[in-house]
C-alpha cells in the first residue's frame, strides 16, 4: 500500500507542476501583450485640448478640404495604379490602421460618412497583416482557446476580410459597389478564394483594375466563371493579362465586345498571327502601354505598314522582352508615323533583336522618347564604320545601358568594353543634354567616362603581363638627350617618360588616322555640360555604386520637366510597368533610396532619412492614433 501511495503523490505532484507551468506561461503572455498593446496605444494628452470654436471651425471645413484630409489619414484610399497588391504596398506604414482611422473618421457625423465612405471605397485593399506591433495582440486574440485545445491555429484572417467585404458590398452594391474602382487583393488569397472574388466582382459594375489568379489569363478551366463574371461586369476595365493558352480569348478582342477601354496589355508566351494581332489591338483606341515577353511569333510584321490592315496603335510605354524577331528596322518604321514618335516616352528592350550598335537610329526616331532600357548579350566587340553615329537625343532622360557578353564569346573576353567605351564617347559628346541618370554594367565606366585607362587583367597581354625589373622599365624610358617629336611606349611629348591619359582614347580596334576624325564615334570631345549621375556595377554584382559628375562646361538650356529624373529615382511606369524598365536589383517594391554623403576619405557614409512622425513601434508618436477613453476592445476589431 505504501508504494501505491508513494507514486500517487508523485503523480499528484507532476500535474500540479504542470498546471502552474501554464499559470506562468499565460501570465507572461498576458504581460507581454499588455506591453504590446501600450506600444500603439498612446496615452499621451494631446498637444491642444479642443475647444468649442475649434469644434465649430472642424464642422464647417468646407467641402474640398475634408476630402484631402481624410487622404493623407489613409494614404492608399488613392492609390490609382495598375500595379498589383505587393508592388503597390507602402511600406513605411501600417495600411490595416490608416485604415482603422478612416472608419473612425466615418461615424463622427452624416457629413463625415458621406466623405469618409466615398474614400474608403474607392481603391479597397485587403492586407494579410497589421504591419505594426498591434499584430501580435491581435493574432494572439484570435486564438480560439478551449479547455482540450489551448494552442490552436488562427484562422485565416485575409479570407475572413473578404467574406465581410462580400457581405457588405452585397447587402448595398448601389451605395457602396458602385463606388469602387480599385481592388487588390494578395496573392494567396486571390488564388484560393476565387468564389468570393467572382461574388465581390458581381456588385462592382465601374470597376477599373483588380488582382486576378494568374491561371484566368491562361484559360484555365477552373476560373471559367470567374472569367465569365469579369467580362460580363467589368466592362470598363482598363488593365488585362493574355499568357499561353489564351490564343482564343485574345482574338476575342478583334470583335469588340469586350474591353475597349483597355490601356495596359500584358502578352507572355503568346504564339498568334501577326496580322490577327494587329486587328485585335486595332479595338483597343485607348490602349497606351504594352508588355511582351517571350514570343518568337512578335516580329517586325506587326509594325510593318499595310494597306489591309489597321495601323499599330500609337503607345506611350512599350516593353519587349525575349522578342528576337523584333530588330531594329522595325521599330524605325513604326516610329516614321507623326502619331507614335511624338507620343511615346518610355522603350524596353530587353534581349531583343536590336544591336546596341542601332541604338542610334531608334533615338533619332523617336523624338519625344524619355526612358530608355537595353539589355543585350553580344560576341563581338562594337564595329565602328563612316556611318556609325553617336547617341543623340533631347528629349531622353534616363538610359540604362546593360551589355553582357555572350556565352559564345568567352568567360574571359572582354568585347563588352568597346561597347561602354561608345556609350562614354556619346556621353562627352552632350548630344543628350536632357540626361540624368545612366545606368551601366561596367564597374569601370566612371573611369571610362573621366579618361582614365582601364585596369588590365594580370593575365592579358601588354605591359602587365609579368611583373618587369627596374632596368627594363628603365630602358624604355626616352633619353635625355631625345628630340621631342621621339615618344617611350605611350608618353606623348613634353610628358617626361610618363602615359597622360587622354579623354575616351581610340578603341583598339580603331586606327590612329581615324581618332579625331568627325565621323569616329570614338574621337575625343569635351567636356560634359550638364550634371549626370552615373549607376555602375559589375554583372555578378548585387549592389550599385553611383557617382554624381558635375558639369565642366557653362550649362546651356534648360531641363525638361519629367518625374523620373527629378527625383534621381529608377524611370517609373504611368501603367504599372516599373518593374520591367528598372531591370536587375531595381525591380522591388522594398527598394529603399540611399542618402550618401562623402566622409573625406573617398569613401561614403550613409543619413537616415528623417521622417516627420514616429514609428509604429516607437514610444514617440508625432501623430497618435486615436483611442476610447477606457480603452475598451471588441471582438469586430479583431479583424480590422
Amino acid at each position: 500500500m505504501r508504494f501505491f501511495k508513494k507514486d500517487k503523490d508523485k503523480k499528484k505532484q507532476h500535474v500540479q507542476s504542470h498546471s502552474q507551468s501554464h499559470d506562468i506561461a499565460d501570465h507572461q503572455l498576458s504581460k507581454y501583450s499588455n506591453q504590446v498593446q501600450q506600444n500603439f496605444r498612446n496615452n499621451t494628452s494631446p498637444l491642444y485640448l479642443p475647444s468649442r470654436a475649434s469644434t465649430f471651425l472642424l464642422e464647417n471645413l468646407p467641402k474640398d478640404i475634408l476630402p484631402r484630409i481624410f487622404a493623407f489619414v489613409c494614404p492608399h484610399t488613392q492609390d490609382e495604379t495598375y500595379e498589383t497588391c505587393e508592388t503597390s504596398a507602402i511600406f513605411d506604414a501600417c495600411m490595416l490602421c490608416d485604415l482603422r482611422d478612416l472608419a473612425s473618421c466615418a461615424r463622427v457625423s452624416w457629413k463625415w460618412n458621406s466623405v469618409a465612405n466615398a474614400a474608403l471605397y474607392h481603391s479597397i485593399r485587403i492586407d494579410a497583416v497589421h504591419y505594426c506591433p498591434r499584430e501580435i495582440y491581435l493574432s494572439e486574440q484570435r486564438k480560439r482557446k478551449t479547455f482540450f485545445k489551448r494552442n490552436a491555429d488562427p484562422e485565416d484572417t485575409p479570407t475572413v476580410r473578404l467574406k465581410l467585404l462580400c457581405r457588405t458590398l452585397r447587402e448595398d452594391p448601389t451605395r457602396f459597389g458602385s463606388r469602387v474602382r480599385y481592388f487588390k487583393v494578395p496573392y494567396m488569397l486571390r488564388e484560393a478564394a476565387t468564389a468570393d472574388l467572382a461574388r465581390i466582382i458581381h456588385v462592382l459594375p465601374n470597376l477599373l483594375y483588380v488582382d486576378l489568379p494568374e491561371g484566368l489569363f491562361s484559360d484555365e478551366h477552373g476560373y471559367a466563371t470567374l472569367r465569365l463574371e469579369v467580362e460580363a461586369r467589368c466592362r470598363d476595365i482598363r488593365k488585362m493579362s493574355y499568357h499561353g493558352g489564351s490564343e482564343s480569348s485574345l482574338s476575342k478582342l478583334a470583335n469588340g465586345g469586350i474591353w475597349q477601354n483597355l490601356e495596359v496589355l500584358e502578352l507572355h508566351k503568346i504564339n498568334m498571327d501577326p496580322f490577327v494581332l494587329r486587328h485585335a489591338l486595332a479595338n483597343l483606341g485607348k490602349l497606351r502601354a504594352l508588355k511582351v515577353m517571350d514570343s518568337h511569333a512578335f516580329s517586325d510584321d506587326v509594325f510593318s505598314r499595310n494597306e489591309d490592315l489597321p495601323p499599330f496603335p500609337a503607345l506611350e510605354e512599350l516593353i519587349l522582352s525575349n522578342t528576337p524577331s523584333v530588330t531594329a528596322a522595325g521599330l524605325v518604321e513604326y516610329f516614321s508615323r507623326p502619331d507614335t514618335r511624338n507620343i511615346l516616352t518610355v522603350l524596353s528592350l530587353l534581349n531583343t533583336g536590336v544591336h546596341p550598335a542601332t541604338l542610334a537610329e531608334i533615338l533619332l526616331a523617336a523624338q519625344s522618347l524619355q526612358t530608355l532600357a537595353i539589355e543585350a548579350a553580344v560576341s563581338e566587340a562594337f564595329k565602328s564604320g563612316p556611318k556609325t553615329r553617336r547617341l543623340a537625343s533631347t528629349s531622353l532622360e534616363s538610359l540604362r545601358f546593360e551589355i553582357t557578353a555572350a556565352k559564345s564569346a568567352g568567360p574571359f573576353s572582354s568585347v563588352t568594353a568597346s561597347y561602354y567605351t561608345y556609350l562614354a564617347a556619346s556621353l562627352r559628346g552632350n548630344g543628350m543634354p536632357n540626361l540624368r541618370d545612366v545606368y551601366v554594367l561596367d564597374e569601370y565606366f566612371q573611369d571610362e567616362l573621366e579618361g582614365l585607362p582601364r585596369p588590365q587583367a594580370p593575365f592579358s597581354f601588354g605591359g602587365n603581363a609579368r611583373p618587369k625589373s627596374s632596368h627594363s622599365v628603365t630602358s624604355h624610358r626616352p633619353m635625355s638627350g631625345m628630340p621631342s617629336g621621339g615618344r617611350g611606349g605611350l608618353a606623348p611629348p613634353n610628358s617626361g617618360g610618363m602615359a597622360i591619359p587622354r579623354p575616351f582614347a581610340a578603341a583598339s580596334n580603331v586606327r590612329a588616322s581615324q581618332r579625331f576624325s568627325s565621323t569616329n564615334p570614338f574621337a575625343g570631345t569635351g567636356p560634359l555640360s550638364h550634371p549626370l549621375t552615373i549607376y555602375c556595377k559589375a554583372d555578378d554584382a548585387l549592389d550599385w555604386s553611383s557617382v554624381m559628375l558635375q558639369p565642366t562646361a557653362p550649362v546651356s538650356g534648360h531641363r525638361r520637366g519629367g518625374s523620373m529624373s527629378a527625383h534621381g529615382d529608377r524611370p517609373i511606369s504611368s501603367y504599372g510597368l516599373g518593374a520591367d524598365i528598372a531591370g536587375s536589383g531595381w525591380n522591388t517594391a522594398a527598394a529603399r533610396k540611399s542618402v550618401m554623403v562623402g566622409n573625406g576619405a573617398g569613401m561614403f557614409m550613409a543619413i537616415p532619412s528623417q521622417s516627420t512622425g514616429g514609428s509604429k513601434g516607437s514610444d514617440e508618436d508625432y501623430w497618435p492614433r486615436p483611442s476610447t477613453a477606457n480603452n475598451e476592445k471588441k471582438s469586430a476589431d479583431l479583424w480590422r
